[in-house]
């Protein structure tokens, strides 16, 4: 990796560190799509707001391109989600000239071995509003539109995180149950869902966490199953087929929605599944 930042580095001294032109708009360049979607939500019309990780791109294993550092090095203001989520975020940042950096995840507390935090609605409005104040340190002049924004969004999340709250308060003992790649720590935990999961995380399921995971299935009379990743796996498949199970997608919201929904419409349509389980 220090030598990919090496030569990087080596690669800006060839690309002028901003486009010369009489008038440039106000850039941002975001590393993931929750980011990308709150600083559009924060910025409004005051900014060009771009993403690096493109449709179908795994956000684990996205590594920037010599055109993605050249475009982050053109841009006024460098927003990612936090070193724990992009590892490669930090060194490059330093690489960068004259570039605000925003680090959406500062002071706030992160699970061991999960980034995922916007799937904590509380903690998304955190990640809002360190956007916002970011946002402000490069323009100034802006703060109180960057503020305004940041603060009507955040009240479209929190509606939303009482209503999962309020949900939970109604699923009696159900449990949720993952068949595809687990990211939900953070919602788990926030919303206190009962659930169980196929996965460890990434890491694909033993013969025994299938075997408990089917058994549950049956003996639950379970009748929906979660997979919250872009592709759903022969394994999610598989589950579905042995247990008669339908799959519905409840999306961990990392990469860029095929149908381009905001970030507000992917949890609302995880909340709807909920409800959907829950009848």
């Amino acid at each position: 990796m220090k030598n990919k930042i090496i030569i990087l580095t080596l690669i800006l001294v060839f690309f002028p560190s901003k486009v010369l032109a009489a008038e440039k708009n106000f850039s941002i360049t975001c590393s993931l799509f929750p980011v990308y979607d709150f600083a559009k939500q924060v910025a409004g019309n005051e900014a060009d707001v771009n993403l690096l990780l493109k449709p179908g791109v795994e956000p684990h294993e996205f590594e920037p391109s010599p055109l993605d550092i050249k475009i982050l090095n053109d841009s006024d203001v460098f927003i990612f989600t936090g070193e724990h989520m992009e590892h490669w975020a930090k060194e490059i940042s330093n690489s960068l000239h004259d570039v605000q950096i925003i680090d959406a995840s500062e002071k706030i507390k992160i699970l061991e071995g999960d980034p995922h935090i916007w799937l904590d609605l509380n903690k998304a409005q955190a990640m809002v509003m360190n956007i916002s104040e970011g946002l402000s340190r490069a323009r100034p002049e802006k703060s109180e539109i960057f503020r305004r924004n940041a603060e009507d969004f955040c009240k479209k999340l929190a509606e939303l995180d009482k209503k999962f709250a309020a949900l939970k308060k109604d699923f009696d003992d159900k449990t949720l149950v993952f068949a595809g790649e687990f990211a939900f720590n953070y919602f788990i935990k926030r919303y206190d869902f009962n659930f169980i999961s196929a996965y460890d995380g990434e890491n694909e399921p033993s013969i025994k966490r299938m075997a408990e995971v089917l058994k549950f299935i049956k003996e639950n009379d379970v009748k929906y199953i979660l997979a919250g990743s872009l592709e759903i796996s022969a394994i999610t498949h598989s589950i579905a087929e042995q247990t008669g199970t339908e799959i519905l997608f409840f999306d961990a919201a990392e990469s860029v929605p095929q149908n381009s929904r905001t970030f507000l419409e992917i949890m609302t349509a995880n909340y709807e599944s909920l409800l959907l389980i829950n009848n």
